[in-house]
């Protein structure tokens, strides 16, 4: 799934945000992608940055995925 916004997601930050969207935990996400919890924890804040997102769901909204 791709995402419509203006934000620059790089291609790590599209994988945990389509797996944060399918309800997958950060544990989850971090051994389906074989990184660290802190690495994914990483990822997530950036994602929030770009998206200007407030936390999770907020993120979801502005990425279009929900």
């Amino acid at each position: 799934m791709k995402l419509f916004v203006d934000a620059k997601l790089t291609k790590r930050e599209n994988e945990i945000l389509q797996l944060l969207a399918k309800g997958c935990t950060r544990n989850q996400i971090a051994k389906k992608l074989f990184i660290s919890n802190e690495t994914v924890k990483m990822h997530t804040k950036n994602i929030y940055k770009k998206l200007k997102a407030k936390n999770k769901i907020d993120a979801l909204i502005k990425s279009k995925m929900i």
